[in-house]
Order: C-alpha cells, then structure tokens, then sequence
C-alpha cells in the first residue's frame, strides 16, 4: 500500500486552518464594524453648544462612583424638599423665639445645612426668603437681612447658586442644589455624543485655563448683579461655563466701587459670605494660576474637622476645611516648601499656616466663621489704621486678642521679628 505523504497533509491542514481564521476574523471585523455604524447613528453631537439639563441620575449612569460622592456632600444638599425630606429641617421650631415670625408649616424648602439654614416658602409661581435663619453652630434664630425689610425673591437673589438649570423667567429649575451640571454645564450633548467626542461635549475644569475654571466656582462664591441688574447670579452664563468669560455676564462687586465696599474691609478682604473668588481674584495664587480645585476636591463627600487653636482655647474645633485635598498645613507646605524658618515664621513654627494667612475674616453664619482667601496676612497695623479689630480684622487678634493683647504690641511683635532677620538698615523692609 502506497505511503499518503505527511508534508503536504500538513500544510494543508495548516492552510485549513488558517482559512478558517481569516474567514472569522472577516465575519468578526464586519459585525463589529456594523456595531460601531449603528453607535455612529445613535450619536448626534460632537461638541456642548445648545445642550440642554438632563439631571444628575441621568449622570449616574455611567459615573456611579463620582454620583454617591457627590450625593452625600454638602452640594448636593444646599436646597432641599421638606415634604420629601422632612429631616431636612433642623431649625429649632420647639422653642419660642421673637426673631422667627413664622412655622415649620410655612417652609417648603430648606437652605444650607452647614453654617446656616435659610427657609423658603411659596407665593403664587414664586419662592420667597423667610426673614429668619438658624444658625447652626450658636443654635440662634438670627434676622435674615434686616436692612431689607421688603419679600425677597429666591428667583431674583438666591436660585442659581442653590438649584441646577434655573429658569428665573419662568420660575422653574431642573434640579434642587447644586447638581453635576451646576458645574459641568447641560449634559444632554455629553448624554447623545458621537462615540469618540464625548470629551467635547461635556466641561471639565482640568481641561480649562486657570482663569475659565476658577470661574465656574466663582460664579457663586462672589458676589454682584448680572448685566440687567435683576439677577444677583450669572442667569445666562450657567449654560456657558467653560466657554465663556463670566465677566461678560456678570458685574461683580469690588472694594473700591461705591456702595460695594461695604462688602470688604478696609483691606480689601470680604466682609461676608460666600465671596472666595473675589478674595482669590486679588492673590498672587490668581496669578500664577493657583485654581479652586487645586486644593479643593468638589466630589468628595465629607468635611475634615480639625483643631487649629486659632481661637476659643487648648482642644477647641473650629476649623471645617470643607473637601481640602490634604489635611491643612500638609496642603499648603505640598508647594511651599522652605529649608528653614524665618522672620515671623520663625516664631510661629508650632503654629498653622491657615490661621495667618486664612483667617476667619468674613461672616456665613456668625460673625468670623468664614476663611478669608486672598492669602495674604492681614497686618494689625492695618486694624490700628482703621480704629480697632471690629472696624478691621487682622492675622494675629484671631488668637492673641482673647488674651487682651494690645494692637500696638502685636504691631511691636511682628516688627521685631522682622527686624532679627533683614539687614540694615530696616526702614526699607518695614509694611507701610
């Protein structure tokens, strides 16, 4: 019997088997191919111009982890339902108390959780702004703006910075508080993308300049009129974020306007609540371009709170550095490094960088419960200037004043401490 040839039975078969490779590479290849042509018809948008509020469960879809994080933070809960959430009052409504005019009856949304808690109630189509808050760390009823007695609108002065895709014409919003897209901008693009141009379609600050991005926190954290004069928030720009210039949209106050300096100290740091990007505008951090998110993380859930001893004796907390990105002086000290201590560090080297160079200089709740952001020390010859500590704030009264330190010493401090470290002759060095 004749001998099949092994060889060619080999390569035959390995030229079968190849075959068969091929023809289901080929098969593969096109059902992927139709695949991506089928994504390629379900999507309809390549960048964020005209997108439109799809609300954050809409976002959770595909960005769960980042969801729940944001869900428990305290953006998520600056405007809220009572009658879907009743725990979300926490006002003292049992006690009595002459300041509050008004019932638990009357609330049907809740503002603010940390510092304070503002209530509002519903007129027609309308928000109104009860005239009392709760505040929430002395436990005390407080008037809500008692130099303005008449209804205030929440549509006019408040809505943008507590609820996500405010309509103030039509008195309506997409979401209560301050949602994915209170900063991310309408996600209905992202939501319908071309496959490969979801970044486009969407805003993220890491991809901005300096400026555009701090100015998607800035436009709540500052404070002014938009270019109508009726809204106290940038209505038209929240659909523009990351595109557009906020000042476009926006006048903000500034200490050497007028009337708006009643917002600033004498030095220029903010008096009141809720004006961080006014205060960064004027640092050197706005310079070289230092950016909220630098040292804030917006998505993490919680608060560290720590001691600082600038104020209220040994062991007392008073310091919520909300979403910092590390703990305090570990932050600040992650970029200014120094070989050695001098000057008026040199005798402060126990002490925390925030309490000099941050400190409680404005007003959310109780007097001085808010972190000045200009990061500058505010001199005590500066509150000597204006009159006292009451007229003008400064760095080192935060925790010697309790101790009756005469301005003048502090003065006398700091200057000597200055003095051991600069050549002669001083006088050049001296803060005038």
């Amino acid at each position: 019997m004749k001998k099949i040839p092994i060889i060619p039975l080999i390569i035959c078969g390995i030229f079968t088997i190849a075959l068969a490779i091929v023809i289901a590479s080929t098969i593969v290849l096109k059902k992927t191919e139709l695949v991506h042509e089928k994504a390629q018809l379900r999507g309809k948008f390549k960048d964020r111009f005209g997108a439109t509020f799809v609300g954050s469960e809409t976002c959770k879809k595909c960005h769960e982890r980042t969801f729940l994080e944001w869900k428990t933070s305290l953006h998520s809960r600056m405007m809220r339902d009572v009658k879907l959430d009743p725990l979300a009052n926490i006002g003292d409504f049992e006690s009595p108390d002459n300041i509050r005019t008004f019932t638990k009856e009357d609330i049907a949304y809740t503002l603010g959780s940390q510092w304070k808690q503002q209530y509002l109630k519903k007129e027609g189509e309308d928000l109104i702004v009860l005239p009392a808050q709760y505040n929430v760390t002395t436990g005390q009823w407080k008037p809500y703006l008692p130099d303005k007695p008449d209804k205030r609108s929440w549509f006019n002065e408040c809505a943008g910075c507590h609820a996500t895709g405010v309509d103030p014409e039509k008195k309506t919003f997409v979401e209560m508080g301050v949602s994915c897209e209170a900063c991310h901008g309408p996600g209905g693009n992202h939501v319908e993308a071309v496959p490969g141009y979801e970044i486009p379609t969407i805003i993220q600050a890491r991809r901005l300049t300096p400026a555009q991005a701090a100015q998607i926190c800035g436009s709540c954290h500052t404070r002014g009129r938009d270019k109508t004069g009726k809204y106290a928030y940038p209505v038209d720009y929240q659909v523009h974020k990351g595109e557009a210039n906020m000042r476009l949209f926006f006048k903000e106050a500034r200490p050497d306007n007028g009337d708006e300096s009643k917002y600033f100290w004498p030095s220029g740091e903010s008096k009141y609540s809720n004006q961080q990007y006014l205060d960064w505008k004027q640092s050197q951090h706005a310079k070289v371009g230092v950016v909220c998110v630098t040292c804030h993380n917006v998505h993490r859930a919680t608060s560290t709170l720590v001691s600082t001893g600038d104020g209220g004796g040994p062991g007392f907390l008073d310091a919520i550095i909300s979403k910092t990105r590390l703990f305090e002086d570990r932050l600040c000290k992650s970029c200014h490094t120094t070989v050695q201590y001098r000057s008026v560090h040199k005798i402060h080297t126990f002490g925390s960088c925030v309490a000099c160079h941050m400190p409680r200089a404005a007003t959310i709740g109780e007097a001085g419960d808010s972190r000045s952001h200009t990061f500058r020390f505010m001199y005590p010859q500066a509150s000597l200037k204006a009159g006292g500590v009451d007229k003008q704030p400064n760095a080192c009264s935060r925790c010697h004043h309790h101790k009756d330190t005469p301005v003048e010493a502090l003065i006398g401090f700091v200057e000597a401490a200055k003095k051991n470290d600069m050549p002669k002759p001083f006088i050049v060095h001296q803060k005038p």
